[in-house]
């Protein structure tokens, strides 16, 4: 948009003037049709009202703000043909920056996108400092419109603030190539879709707040077993980071992969009930030794059992240390009676454990830990795990 737009051309070939030119033909063709389509404005108001719906329960989705801004402008864009839609967000140092972009103006101007404005300038500096909406049905009427070129900016523009907790977070702008686009049924869609992105962003910073806690609380949890045996604390924050990764690859959602990092976190936790002289005895450790070892596994799962904020990843710990093929601890469970999460960490913890160096044994190389993978894939561990850890390992 030409609020976001840098005032000099840069030179372009014969050939990128003319992409432009159709491009924009184009584009005025569609907003055309859009216009005098059948249905008329019924059908518009049935296409808004479908938007903000789908919207509303798409930005539930992801905790990711930029997703959340991608995914918005590009849904108002496919929608509407807008010239464009863009989300700038408002900075602490009192800059307006650009989130996300979509539309014929982004495509086909792109490199003249400015991507920070000062909050006194612009109409949508003036949004962001009144907090109201603004409504332009001729740009080049707006005493503080920012134009760029005649041929090129658009006519009409509408920008909405952004609230997040009662503050403006940003402004959510739209823009057409012709005068009076815009009517208040769109400013009601705009201001809806503005307020169910600060509601989604609000949520977001929420759940950022609450996880920053968990992992305090799982780091002041890991020292205890840090003080009796450094390498588990240490081989546990790389055996979760590779964990949770895969989990991703697995197909599972970002919120899943995240208990899958927790759980990895915790899942040797019940060594702090094991004497610190089996847990670093430099040589093999008897038969009653690995009893005693054996039953930090079950501790751990009952002490992630006790912490509320813990206690959905207590089957996981407990399953941590179980084979594919049943012949783990503690409960000897087979095959996918192993929480998926136990699995990718089982999996996960193997193939740190030898790639890192053991008071009893030298680090391995990665192509013996890849071999040792496969040789124990579909007995020791999940094979389709397997698979999609070391596909994670190639572009790691």
């Amino acid at each position: 948009m030409s609020e976001l737009a840098i005032t000099q051309r840069a030179p372009t070939s014969a050939r990128e003037r003319l992409r432009r030119a159709e491009a924009l033909r184009r584009h005025r063709t569609e907003e055309r049709a859009r216009k005098s389509g059948s249905g008329g404005e019924l059908a518009y108001l049935s296409a808004q009202l479908r938007l903000a719906a789908r919207l509303g329960a798409r930005l539930t989705e992801t905790n990711d703000i930029h997703e959340m801004a991608q995914l918005l402008v590009q849904e108002l864009h496919e929608t509407f043909a807008f010239y464009l839609a863009a989300i700038q967000r408002l900075d602490d140092d009192g800059v307006l920056r650009l989130v996300a972009g979509s539309g014929a103006l982004a495509e086909v101007m792109e490199e003249f996108l400015l991507l920070e404005q000062s909050v006194n300038d612009g109409v949508n500096g003036r949004v962001a400092r009144a907090g109201t909406s603004a409504l332009v049905s001729d740009t080049r009427e707006d005493r503080d419109y920012i134009a760029r070129d005649r041929d090129t900016d658009p006519r009409s523009e509408l920008s909405v603030p952004i609230l997040v907790d009662g503050a403006v977070w940003g402004v959510l702008n739209i823009e057409a190539p012709e005068p009076d686009a815009f009517a208040d049924t769109d400013v009601v869609l705009v201001e809806a879709i503005a307020a169910s992105l600060g509601s989604s962003v609000h949520r977001a910073s929420l759940v950022a707040d609450l996880e920053r806690t968990f992992t305090t609380t799982l780091t002041a949890l890991m020292s205890t077993v840090e003080a009796k045996d450094g390498y588990t604390a240490t081989h546990e924050q790389d055996v979760a980071e590779l964990a949770a990764s895969v989990a991703l690859r697995l197909g599972l959602a970002r919120s899943h992969a995240r208990d899958v990092r927790y759980a990895a976190l915790l899942h040797d936790v019940g060594k702090v009930a094991i004497p610190q002289e089996i847990l670093t005895k430099p040589s093999s450790l008897t038969e009653e030794e690995w009893i005693t070892m054996r039953s930090h596994a079950a501790i751990g799962g009952e002490l992630v059992g006790r912490i509320e904020a813990f206690a959905h990843l207590a089957a996981a710990v407990r399953a941590s240390h179980e084979r594919w093929d049943g012949g783990g601890y503690p409960d000897g469970l087979v095959g996918e009676q192993i929480p998926l999460a136990a699995r990718i960490i089982s999996a996960c913890d193997t193939y740190q454990a030898i790639v890192t160096d053991r008071p009893y044994r030298r680090a391995q190389p990665r192509t013996e830990a890849v071999a040792e993978l496969r040789r124990v894939s579909g007995a020791q561990l999940d094979e389709q795990v397997v698979e999609a850890l070391i596909q994670e390992l190639a572009v790691s």
